[in-house]
């Protein structure tokens, strides 16, 4: 797994890290408040401003971890319609099960091997993960009377009539139910 951690900012994600052995059988409960500096420290995050509560359940078993993320917040993007400022709300839950075995690697999305040297998990790539997953694919205004409407114009303007007679208008009227056409699949089956 490619890392997406800037080397020399790694050490301030101390505080993300959970040690598991000194800790009792059943959940534990940790909070985290995420920000624009959190996200610094990651190579290519799309969140740059941001208040983002995580809240990490971790359920101790003998043989495993059962890590529930919870996050909520507010992050700052731009519209993709007409470019101004956007906050999106953001409301996620994942689950990660971390297993003990022979060597640290993972085998899925959603479970995390551990190997006998560890003695904590790390949670920040899984916060930054997590907080990316919840995003939607488009960030754009919930009503379109919130864009900017000067700028919604000016698009406009510069729109191009794909109805205008073109190479590509003439594709709209062919038939593509060729009994000939047909016929050679037939006799081919």
């Amino acid at each position: 797994m490619p890392s997406v951690f800037n080397d020399h900012r790694v050490n301030t994600l101390k505080e993300y890290r959970i040690p598991y052995l000194g800790l009792k059988l059943g959940k534990h409960q940790f909070e985290y408040t995420l920000d624009g500096r959190f996200f610094e420290n990651f190579d290519s995050s799309e969140i740059h401003g941001c208040s983002i509560r995580a809240d990490v359940e971790l359920e101790k078993q003998s043989t495993m971890l059962i890590l529930t993320f919870h996050l909520q917040g507010v992050v700052d993007s731009t519209c993709d319609h007409c470019g101004d400022d956007l906050k999106i709300s953001i409301v996620a839950t994942h689950r990660l099960i971390v297993k003990f075995g022979d060597e640290t690697g993972s085998t899925e999305d959603e479970i995390l091997v551990l190997g006998p040297s560890e003695h904590e998990v790390d949670v920040s790539h899984y916060l930054y993960e997590y907080a990316h997953l919840a995003l939607p694919a488009r960030h754009i205004h919930e009503n379109v009377a919130d864009c900017n409407q000067e700028s919604l114009s000016r698009l406009k303007e510069f729109q191009v009539d794909q109805t205008a007679d073109s190479q590509w208008a003439a594709l709209k009227n062919l038939n593509f139910d060729d009994p000939e056409e047909r016929e050679f699949f037939d006799e081919e089956e």
